[in-house]
């Protein structure tokens, strides 16, 4: 089932998008007890604190990371004019598949009985050949902006990989021979969530876990983005709002980076909320492994008396799983108490 973008024209909320059952969980507020850590990239004790946010939470905000407002500001300008374009010209550049290049719903649709209150661009690679079927006569400047953004923020995702793995005990010649996909291949999945008359019977984005190591998240400065938080000594599980700070990104750990920790660094399940008055905008940026390349346990977090949780699995074994089996993927790659792999894990 893919979103229809088409239906936001509606002023009345269609079957087809009404979540009446949605809000199930208490929220918790962003800020106050129990709330998401803010992370200055400049702390000197930046490795101790990231490793215990990973543990804790598997997302945390990290602010001082060396990108310009400016280019933020530009960026964020760029995706409004994106979404801006009537669904007509949208459908130009429309996604032949879950997971390529171009417009269209989110890749997670067809796990889901209902529409989600969103739309979506997936970028991989240049942005030219769809920016030029866009604007014919004014693509240059979305290209360039979006160039520059991916100039800035890969170097940043590559020192926030860094600091997780040091914060999972690696040496520097080990996490030299750490598997990172290019970054001329890495995807960057750009997200509308218009404005909803009645917010609490729609949903922006379903719960979920990101696939990958990691995902670096910028928004326009409207919140929506929340991860469930288990029960804790503070409260029941709960759904947690993460704050829409200026200048900071939200840094969420993904299946990948869960499996390479050997379950110690939380996948986060995170969903998105609509606002009842302004159009979210986001873009996620996702750091991941070369296709042919397995991910396993890092062997210094196994031993004699406690192996390894999972098998070793590649990222197409993954999504492969996922697109069958959802929430339930990292499951079928777990290890039982004999070492041997669960039967339904043959993929």
């Amino acid at each position: 089932m893919m979103d229809h973008p088409e239906n936001f024209r509606f002023d009345s909320i269609p079957d087809s998008h009404d979540w009446s059952d949605l809000y199930d969980q208490p929220f918790a507020a962003p800020f106050g007890s129990g709330s998401i850590p803010v992370i200055d990239l400049n702390d000197p004790k930046l490795i101790e604190k990231i490793g215990e946010a990973c543990e804790k939470w598997g997302v945390f905000l990290i602010s001082n990371n060396g990108i310009e407002p400016e280019l933020l500001n530009q960026f964020g300008m760029q995706m409004h004019r994106l979404f801006a374009l009537p669904v007509e010209a949208k459908l130009k550049v429309a996604k032949t598949d879950g997971y390529g290049a171009g417009y269209g719903g989110i890749p997670i649709s067809p796990h889901f009985p209902k529409f989600m209150w969103h739309e979506g661009f997936i970028i991989t690679g240049s942005p030219l050949g769809h920016a030029q079927k866009l604007w014919p006569d004014d693509y240059s400047s979305f290209c360039e902006v979006v160039e520059e953004y991916k100039k800035a923020i890969n170097p940043l995702g590559y020192r926030l990989m860094h600091a997780i793995l040091l914060s999972l005990g690696l040496s520097e010649e080990e996490i030299n021979h750490t598997p990172i996909e290019d970054s001329n291949k890495i995807s960057m999945h750009l997200n509308s969530y218009p404005a909803c008359h009645d917010p609490d019977r729609v949903i922006g984005m379903g719960p979920h876990t990101d696939s990958g190591f990691l995902t670096i998240l910028y928004t326009n400065g409207v919140s929506g983005l929340q991860v469930l938080r288990h029960k804790d000594d503070i409260g029941p599980e709960r759904w947690v709002t993460v704050p829409a700070l200026p200048n900071t990104f939200v840094v969420n750990i993904g299946d990948l980076m869960h499996v390479l920790s050997s379950g110690r660094y939380h996948n986060v399940v995170h969903r998105v909320i609509v606002s009842r008055t302004n159009q979210r905008l986001s873009a996620g940026y996702f750091l991941r492994p070369p296709v042919d390349v397995k991910v396993g346990p890092l062997s210094k977090l196994t031993g004699p008396e406690q192996g390894p949780v999972y098998r070793p699995v590649t990222w197409p074994q993954l999504l492969n799983m996922k697109s069958m089996l959802y929430d339930k993927a990292l499951d079928a790659i777990k290890i039982n108490g004999l070492g041997r792999v669960r039967d339904d894990s043959k993929f």
